[in-house]
């Protein structure tokens, strides 16, 4: 049993068009099921919670990555399917799965080829792509094990990565996408300040700015005060944390074209 869940910048007049073919498709492949739209005033894990004790094993998301990376705390809680419909721009996750368009992810739902995806967790909350803190790291320390890390004076940025997704349009690199795919391990990242985002030099006049990566299954954060970390860009928690990495908690349905280290 399928459920749709539409992200709000969809009610923009210009996805008319798109929404109403989409429709059309699902109904040729007969996979539609209930569509709800939300809204600042929904909560998504509610909305989810609810049509699951209704019955439903899978839903689709339609939308971006944020739309994505909203619902999967809910998805891994509830042992649900994970489909995306990408439309308009951010899909990154959804080019990394093999889904190019609206027209392709309603023959991928069909065909329903289904992977298992790492997730991590922090504070026993799921997430996909990342935690990240940016704010008062000299007092801030990572443990892996018996190893204390502390950040250089010059870091601006930890991040501890399950599966690299690129932002603020930058391109897939397939290199750094191997990052946290099915490997069942997290990916510690140190970045210095005031550099422009990129991870590893590669062209003339480029600058390396990704100072260290450590690699562990779990790492804890602590400080000598409460500090903000932020799940996925949207959830925020605060220190101490404790990360660890979930294998394959995360189904999801891709397509031939995905990257090729998913399996």
């Amino acid at each position: 049993m399928y459920y749709y869940l539409y992200d709000t910048y969809l009610q923009e007049p210009k996805y008319e068009k798109i929404l109403d073919h989409l429709k059309t498709r699902l109904l040729d492949f007969e996979i539609q099921g209930k569509n709800e739209k939300l809204t600042l005033l929904k909560n998504v894990d509610e909305l989810i919670n609810d049509e699951v004790k209704r019955g439903v094993d899978t839903l689709v998301v339609v939308g971006n990555d944020k739309t994505f990376l909203k619902v999967v705390d809910a998805v891994v809680r509830n042992n649900l399917t994970l489909g995306i419909v990408p439309v308009g721009q951010g899909n990154n996750i959804a080019s990394l799965l093999g889904i190019g368009n609206e027209d392709e992810a309603c023959e991928i739902l069909s065909a329903r080829k289904v992977v298992n995806l790492d997730v991590g967790k922090a504070n026993g909350q799921y997430f996909f792509n990342k935690i990240s803190v940016n704010k008062n790291l000299e007092r801030i320390s990572v443990e892996r094990g018996a190893i204390k890390i502390t950040p250089r004076h010059d870091c601006g940025l930890i991040e501890i990565n399950n599966f690299y997704v690129p932002e603020n349009g930058d391109q897939i690199d397939e290199n750094l996408a191997t990052l946290g795919v099915q490997d069942g391990i997290l990916d510690l990242l140190f970045f210095k300040k005031n550099k422009k985002r990129s991870w590893f030099a590669g062209k003339k006049n480029e600058e390396q700015i990704m100072d260290s990566l450590f690699e562990g299954d779990l790492f804890k954060i602590k400080s000598f005060e409460y500090l903000p970390v932020l799940l996925d860009g949207y959830k925020v928690q605060k220190t101490p944390v404790e990360v660890m990495i979930e294998k394959q908690k995360l189904k999801v349905i891709v397509g031939k074209n995905r990257l090729s280290q998913i399996n």
